[in-house]
């Protein structure tokens, strides 16, 4: 469950692009930043978006050692997820020691290239991500100034509930908040990230996405999650939350030591090219833990 529960984690130009006039504090993060000209705060995720050009920069901050995260960014572990590493390099920053790499990743027809700062300690990774399209490369001498402005402040407020675009309730459930990973806010029955115990995370699509069939596209995320593809799916069924339509899964996995584990998805649809998404992971009290998981569920509502 620890290791299915990390990969979760990692699983969320037009116009001037001269650089803001001071750092801006990025909400769900102890990060500031000074963004290029024209960005905004992003969406349904922890960072800036520059809507025109489709491009972004995301910050996540990793429950996991630098050195482990930084060694992992390898050419065939890149390959594996459809990315081309181009360049990694050591470089100073901030008085200490940082990662820098780019890597090109073709999407929906688009090729995307990424420029990607990692530094953290034995305890955390950042890792700030800038990311967009090839056709708008002009725009990398800017977004590689801003993601070299990033500054780590221990003592800045890093609770995303509050500038979420949505919300659920967790009262009464034993589940409390965590942390937030690109956008996804990370809930625990013991407050911590991994974690053996059942966890609950909800989140958003980063982008626009077609969806012809709605259940049929629930059911395809849900294998894309880790050990997706052996999931034996119990009941898939239509759900109403609020105003949003979606569906409701509920799916049989194992956890890395083979123990029976529950995964329930509910995805609700925003009928524009968005969508939501929440997964609860249970190897214990499946019962129980599924009826916390539709309770929480069934309370989201949107801002």
């Amino acid at each position: 469950m620890r290791k299915t529960i990390f990969f979760l984690l990692l699983f969320f130009v037009t116009g001037s692009f001269a650089q803001t006039a001071g750092p801006v504090p990025i909400p769900g993060t102890k990060c500031s930043m000074v963004p290029p000209a024209g960005f905004v705060a992003g969406t349904n995720f922890t960072g800036f978006q520059h809507v025109e050009s489709g491009s972004s920069i995301m910050v996540n901050e990793l429950p996991a050692p630098y050195q482990t995260m930084t060694d992992g960014f390898t050419a065939e572990a890149l390959k594996s997820r459809g990315m081309t590493l181009l360049n990694k390099e050591p470089i100073d920053f901030n008085g200490g020691k940082a990662t820098w790499i780019q890597v090109s990743q073709p999407a929906n027809g688009t090729t995307y290239l990424k420029q990607i700062l990692l530094f953290g300690d034995e305890k955390q990774t950042i890792i700030v991500n800038g990311i967009y399209p090839e056709a708008a490369k002009l725009m990398a001498p800017q977004l590689k100034a801003a993601l070299l402005s990033t500054v780590y402040n221990s003592s800045q407020s890093d609770n995303a509930e509050e500038s979420a675009n949505f919300s659920i309730q967790v009262a009464g459930t034993g589940f409390s908040y965590v942390k937030a990973i690109s956008g996804t806010l990370l809930y625990s029955l013991d407050g911590k990230i991994p974690t053996e115990r059942p966890t609950f995370l909800v989140g958003g699509s980063l982008a626009k996405v077609a969806v012809p069939d709605q259940e049929n596209y629930a059911i395809s995320r849900m294998k894309k999650l880790p050990g997706g593809e052996s999931m034996t799916i119990s009941k898939s069924r239509p759900v109403k939350i609020g105003q949003l339509n979606g569906y409701e899964i509920e799916a049989e996995g194992k956890t890395k030591d083979n123990t029976p584990a529950l995964v329930y998805q509910v995805m609700l649809f925003t009928g524009n090219g968005y969508y939501y998404i929440m997964v609860g992971n249970a190897s214990e009290e499946q019962e129980k833990n599924l009826e916390l998981f539709k309770k929480m569920a069934g309370s989201f509502k949107r801002k």
